[in-house]
Order: C-alpha cells, then structure tokens, then sequence
C-alpha cells in the first residue's frame, strides 16, 4: 500500500519538494481509501483527527444552515487537500465533506500531519498558500451570493469550474465534467429547475455547449 501511496504523493504539489526519502516516510503514515459516489467523508462537529489529500475524483466541502438547507462552498479535485484546518486549531470539523464522484484519497492521522508541519518547513509554506487560495474564493462566493443575481451566479460558477478543472482541447474551447443540476443549484443558492432552465439560455446566448454530463466553454471567456 505504501508504494501506491508514495506514486500518489509524488503527483500531488503540497509534497512536490520532498525528496524520494521523504516522500517514503510520508507514504508509510499515509492509508489510500477509495470511495464510491455520494458517500459522506465526515460530518459537521465530527472530531479532527486527519487531514486529506484527493488523489483522483471530486470532493463537496457542505455547510447546513438552521433551516436545513445545504450550500456547497467548494468542489475540491486531485491534488487538494481537505480537514486540515480543524487539526490546526484542534475544532470539530466545521463542514460536512461528501464525494462528488467516485474518489482516492490519502488519510493522515493528526499525530503524523503534525510531525510533518514541523520537521518539513516546505509543506507549512504551500498549505499557508492553499488555505489563502481556499479563502479567496470563498469571499468571493459570499460576495456573489450577497450582489449577483442567480444568472450572475451561475455565470461565475461555471468560470471558476472551467479554471480550476477545465481541461484544454486545443481548438480554443475547455471542457469540464458537469455536475448535477442539483449540485450546481446547492453551491449557487437557487432550485434545481433554476438552473437546468438558465444553462439553456446560457447555450443559446454565451456558446456554452453541453453534451451529456460534460460542458464545453470557449478559452477566451476565462482569460
């Protein structure tokens, strides 16, 4: 398990630095778990006791206001890490985490993590980096939220998509794996109906082409 471990690591930036030695320490303390679709990670005030790396697939980072109603702040892919900041303070886990798709992950424990931060300086420094990415882009969706009316919303949620999991085809278009309406509609603060109505008008206004679960967006509108 430590070698699959290890050609996973090797792949992810937050260890990029780390030399082959040390990317076999990390390795031996890391356990890979595969996880279908739909499948909670952990929930909202669960203990801390491990932070994650996604191998391959897509995470919800989800928050649940009183009323029940859930809003997906973030969709994390391969390479980003995740429950790390309720070992740094030592809180319960302040969001419910689910797999989006079908998902690798490396788990490593609290006690480990820690030993990491402390004895590789390069690793404090690059998850410094993700954490003021990660809070970023979450005042911008409580900015989008607050001003934008749900059109705008969506328009700046398939953005992000396209420049955080765009893949380019080389034709002056990327294209990216959709996720379900109802996703989109939890992560922009509207109903499902909602958006499968405005990605038509999308279509017909902006070129944005959609072909089964995977959306087409030309280069230039994310530049």
């Amino acid at each position: 398990m430590s070698d699959r471990a290890a050609e996973l690591l090797s792949r992810i930036d937050l260890f990029s630095e780390l030399t082959a030695e040390e990317l076999a320490a990390v390795a031996q303390v890391a356990q890979v778990h595969k996880l279908p679709r739909d499948t909670v990670v952990f929930d909202t005030g669960d203990a801390a006791d491990a932070v994650y790396v996604v191998a391959s697939g897509k995470v919800n980072i989800v928050v649940t206001s009183s009323e029940g109603k859930e809003l997906i702040l973030a969709v994390l892919g391969a390479g980003q890490v995740f429950g790390e900041m309720g070992l740094l303070d030592s809180s319960p886990r302040s969001a419910a985490v689910t797999t989006a798709t079908a998902v690798e992950l490396l788990v490593i424990n609290r006690d480990e993590f820690h030993r990491m931060l402390d004895t590789q300086p390069q690793i404090s420094r690059k998850l410094l980096t993700m954490l003021a990415q990660r809070l970023r882009r979450a005042n911008a969706k409580m900015e989008s939220l607050a001003y934008m009316d749900v059109a705008g919303r969506l328009a700046r949620y398939f953005l992000d998509l396209a420049r955080d999991h765009g893949q380019a085809l080389g034709n002056g278009w990327l294209v990216v794996r959709r996720p379900t309406h109802s996703d989109i509609a939890h992560s922009i603060g509207t109903s499902r109906e909602t958006v499968s109505r405005l990605i038509n008008d999308f279509e017909d206004r902006l070129g944005m082409v959609n072909k089964g679960r995977f959306t087409y967006i030309r280069e230039e509108m994310v530049r």
